[in-house]
């Protein structure tokens, strides 16, 4: 597909708020269309396709929230992404009449700029991903309504040749195959015929030819692939094969080569190969797809919980134990929303380019520790015995501190959320020829072998997990970072039921590569906590 320019409509009655989207958007290679009412956005909708529409909801004439139902009513139209933003329609009812209409997102203003351009790319990419989708549907098409035609006019062609190769009988779709008429190849070699000689080119060994081998009393009953000639001197691949013809006493009288033009053979592999890569789009379309609507719901959860005590406080009925619970909790949703929304930063930097790391001699122990105490209260919590074991606290590797505790930290989550109480989660770190390997395993729910191979991609989550939650952006972080520090992560499980097992490799510093030691063990009655979204 072409790197098309994407449509986006913005739709706001006011002039500066246009300049300003148009301002933030500008540099983003899009294609970005103004319209001024609810009337002025349904007439573009009429001439081209969108991959969002930023709408505004107070308008004059029509507003955001009638705009937004007569755009649903067009098929063309139906599915296109609405993003409500407002500046004064703030109230819940308004919200919720909002995502009723199909909205994707109800923005308040003002808005953070990177974190709209960030939504916007999000449909962006989806927008070209669906359109690719369409153009290999349609290609998909064409080649298999080419080969079914190709399928319905071909059949096997049939030569009957004596023991000394000459053809006795031709049927017309073998005639066909090779252009020439049945009156031209009977009485003829059959192996000039379809490997003649022209000057200067060889069409094939004499000494090598399976076909000449076969015509002169050698049995080929399985399958063989050759380069068949036509009397205008072009090719095409076939398959043949031979059966020897005998008569009462087993007297070789000859043989009978049946083949075919397997050229709409190779060309249904590449239309197999076109539907497996439609089918793979289609996949992270609907990956996509779940991501939006897991995002809406892990955005509005926390949202709820602080609206909810708020309200709540706003009464003034309330005990001090209470406000203190209030408070706890607004934190923590708080908090929470902060995480997801990094994530969601983070892989927006990984997809422009534009996220790095501060490598710099970096004691990994310390990273190490780090990481397990801030994930202790969640083993706590869930009852998960982490146990971890470091050899020689004194190994340096060139790292981001930061960065690499967050790696840690989410594998060490990951583990704690899909291990059930009273199971263990071990975290290893230890020298392997000149490399620095952390391990952490648990005794949790596994990983289906077939996913393994998708497990650190982005927006992919296992199905069917009970423990399924987060934003599938984790472990695809994870191992950018990782990667950035030249390092490898893999994962490994036999499967459901029997735990999973993340390893990481990094290269150490020159002068840190010798043996170690010095083993220290700790066996800690706590588990771990990290970013969610593991399978």
């Amino acid at each position: 597909m072409t790197e098309d320019r994407v449509n986006i409509l913005l739709v706001d009655d006011q002039p500066s708020n246009l300049l300003a989207l148009e301002s933030i958007l500008g540099d983003m290679g899009l294609s970005l269309v103004s319209a001024s009412s609810g009337t002025d956005a349904l007439r573009q909708l009429l001439s081209c396709d969108f991959a969002v529409i930023l709408l505004d909801v107070q308008m004059p004439d029509i507003d955001g929230f009638e705009t937004a139902d007569l755009i649903r009513q067009r098929d063309r139209s139906r599915d296109t992404p609405i993003i409500f933003l407002t500046a004064l329609s703030r109230s819940e009812t308004n919200v919720f009449r909002g995502y009723e209409l199909g909205a994707v997102d109800y923005i308040f203003k003002p808005f953070h700029a990177e974190v709209l351009r960030s939504k916007v790319n999000v449909f962006v990419e989806l927008f070209r991903k669906t359109e690719a989708l369409k153009q290999q549907a349609r290609e998909l098409a064409r080649l298999i309504r080419q080969n079914e035609l190709i399928l319905n006019a071909a059949a096997e062609g049939i030569f009957g040749v004596n023991v000394n190769g000459i053809t006795t009988f031709v049927n017309p779709a073998a005639a066909r195959m090779i252009a020439r008429d049945s009156d031209e190849i009977t009485g003829n070699d059959i192996h000039t015929l379809v490997h003649p000689t022209f000057p200067g080119v060889l069409t094939c060994d004499p000494k090598r030819c399976r076909l000449k081998a076969v015509v002169h009393g050698e049995a080929a009953y399985n399958q063989i692939e050759e380069t068949f000639f036509r009397a205008d001197g072009t090719s095409f691949p076939a398959e043949f094969h031979a059966s020897p013809m005998r008569d009462e006493s087993g007297n070789l009288l000859g043989s009978v080569i049946t083949f075919r033009d397997i050229t709409e053979r190779r060309a249904a592999a590449v239309a197999a190969e076109a539907e497996r890569r439609y089918r793979e789009a289609e996949s992270q379309n609907r990956a996509k797809d779940n991501f939006l609507a897991t995002l809406s719901h892990e955005l509005r959860t926390p949202m709820t919980s602080i609206l909810g005590w708020v309200q709540f406080l706003r009464s003034g009925h309330y005990e001090p134990e209470d406000l203190e619970e209030a408070l706890r909790t607004i934190e923590s949703s708080a908090r929470l929303q902060a995480r997801l929304i990094d994530d969601m930063l983070d892989v927006s930097r990984i997809v422009l380019g534009k996220f790095q790391v501060d490598l710099k001699p970096t004691q990994l122990c310390d990273v190490v520790d780090a990481a397990l105490t801030t994930a202790r209260p969640l083993a706590s919590e869930r009852g998960v015995r982490l146990t971890s074991e470091i050899d020689d606290r004194e190994c340096i590797v060139n790292a981001d501190a930061n960065r690499m505790q967050q790696v840690i930290g989410n594998l060490l989550s990951n583990a704690i959320k899909f291990t059930p109480s009273g199971k263990h989660v071990d975290l290893r770190v230890e020298r392997t020829d000149g490399q620095l390997r952390i391990r952490v395993q648990d005794e949790g729910d596994g990983i289906d072998p077939a996913f393994l191979p998708y497990v650190f991609d982005r927006l992919r989550q296992a199905e069917g997990s009970n423990n399924r939650s987060g934003l599938g952006l984790g472990l695809a972080i994870a191992r950018h970072i990782v990667e950035l520090h030249h390092g490898d992560i893999v994962a490994e499980s036999e499967g459901p039921g029997h735990g999973a097992t993340f390893i990481i490799t990094l290269p150490m510093t020159v002068e840190e590569s010798q043996p170690p030691t010095l083993t220290i063990a700790r066996n800690d009655a706590s588990p771990v906590v990290g970013v969610a979204g593991r399978r």
